[in-house]
């Protein structure tokens, strides 16, 4: 489990903002939110809330940036590490950026820390302590050289005894790789770091965003594969009340459109191997997923694209769901509320929190309602993201602000709706100047 996280120098992050999962001693919901995991007090699930463009979605972005760092290394020398810098101050554009990282794994707690450019990797550490004991003490340590882009990494304490081992990852060590990422590139057996690299790709599912990213086929092929359950699916749907009693699934070979043939065909960046694949087959498979409803004369069938998009999204986070349910994950989504409407969002978070073991939820929303119920929520589970005067992401927790306040703030959302929380818009008058004004 994810301890917490912690970025700067990304996008509308300026200073170092952390997003943290330990549990205040605050006892409200215990048992819905608070897991118990190697002396810490961890949190199921981290909201952010605040006004549009406060940065919210950045931190999940940087999130993301972790993993690509981490599972998804750049191939060659001169590939550059994608992302943006903050941008409303000359300064960072020559600074590194940084992201750390505390989390649990294997039955230790493990303290990552990577600092880096668009250029290379210029830093990475890793401590480490067993969960019995009371220091972390550093596993790794690697700099990267400005000039030569050449990379040092030392191995530390009982660590050292995998030097030969970790001789072979050194050789898939460029500069704009990490070194988990190097290990990825390597045939090499060095238990430490494979259990890392099981937890970072079993535990840490991809941000789920709102654009159209095949969720639907994730779930169908999760449903095919016998990960999630088809009737857990279906009972969701009807739970949902949208009006669903069943679905059917099938995979089929359909058509490829020819014009999205030529376009790969003709594309100068398609790999030629690929080329050749289109070339010789006219199809490519497909889930086709019907729902069923229930009518005045019997059951009726609409294909999954006629739904309502919140139906059909409803269907697609049935699969993230279950999949956290059903095996410990972290995943972030973005606009958690996206196309539900806020009983089904809160539908939702329920489900979750009453069934997930060790599990954990970070997501984004603009749904502030939630706050008027405090059996949705605790003081610490909810950050607010705000821009500073200078155009810079500041993220706190409600948990943060002092005690006595709080004691003072028992309708949070009135609170929050305020201002007195901050994280809202501050928005202008709503007069409109005619288009043919009089105005010299």
């Amino acid at each position: 489990m994810i301890i917490d996280f912690t970025v700067s120098n990304f996008r509308s992050i300026k200073e170092p903002q952390t997003i943290s999962f330990e549990a205040t001693k605050d006892k409200h919901l215990e048992e819905y939110y608070v897991v118990e995991k190697g002396g810490y007090r961890l949190l199921k699930m981290a909201t952010i809330i605040g006004a549009n463009a406060s940065g919210k979605s950045n931190v999940l972005q940087a999130y993301m940036l972790f993993l690509v760092l981490m599972r998804f290394p750049c191939e060659k020398k001169t590939d550059k590490i994608i992302y943006d810098k903050f941008a409303f101050d000359k300064e960072c554009q020559n600074q590194d950026s940084s992201i750390i990282v505390n989390f649990i794994c294997d039955g230790c707690h493990y303290q990552y820390k990577v600092v880096f450019n668009n250029e290379m990797v210029v830093e990475e550490t890793l401590l480490c302590r067993l969960l019995d004991s009371s220091e972390l003490e550093e596993a790794f340590i690697r700099t990267t050289n400005r000039d030569t882009k050449l990379s040092t990494i030392t191995l530390k304490g009982g660590y050292r005894k995998f030097l030969g081992e970790f001789d072979k990852v050194l050789t898939n060590v460029l500069h704009n790789r990490t070194v988990f990422g190097a290990y990825m590139k390597s045939n090499v057996d060095i238990p430490w770091m494979k259990e890392i690299d099981d937890w970072m790709n079993t535990y840490c599912m991809p941000i789920v965003s709102t654009q159209d990213q095949g969720l639907k086929q994730y779930t169908s092929n999760r449903i095919f594969d016998n990960d999630i359950n088809k009737e857990q699916v279906a009972n969701f749907l009807r739970k949902a009340d949208v009006g669903i009693t069943d679905f059917s699934i099938k995979r089929e070979d359909v058509p490829i459109p020819q014009y999205y043939a030529s376009a790969l065909i003709n594309d100068s960046a398609t790999p030629s191997e690929l080329k050749e694949q289109v070339r010789n087959t006219s199809t490519i498979p497909d889930t086709r997923v019907k729902m069923f409803h229930s009518g005045e004369n019997g059951m009726y069938e609409l294909d999954f694209n006629e739904e309502s998009q919140g139906t059909r999204r409803y269907y697609e986070l049935t699969g993230v769901l279950l999949s956290v349910i059903n095996k410990p994950h972290i995943v972030a989504i973005d606009e958690l509320e996206y196309a539900m409407h806020p009983d089904l969002y809160e539908h939702f978070l329920v489900t979750f929190l009453s069934n997930a073991k060790e599990s954990q939820i970070l997501c984004t929303t603009h749904m502030r309602e939630f706050l008027a119920d405090k059996n949705l929520y605790r003081d610490d589970s909810v950050w607010i993201a705000q821009k500073d005067k200078y155009g810079a992401t500041e993220v706190y927790s409600i948990a943060d602000f002092d005690k006595e306040e709080l004691m003072q703030i028992e309708n949070r959302y009135g609170a929050y709706r305020s201002g007195r929380l901050g994280g809202i818009p501050h928005l202008g008058d709503t007069y409109v100047e005619p288009l043919n004004s009089d105005k010299q």
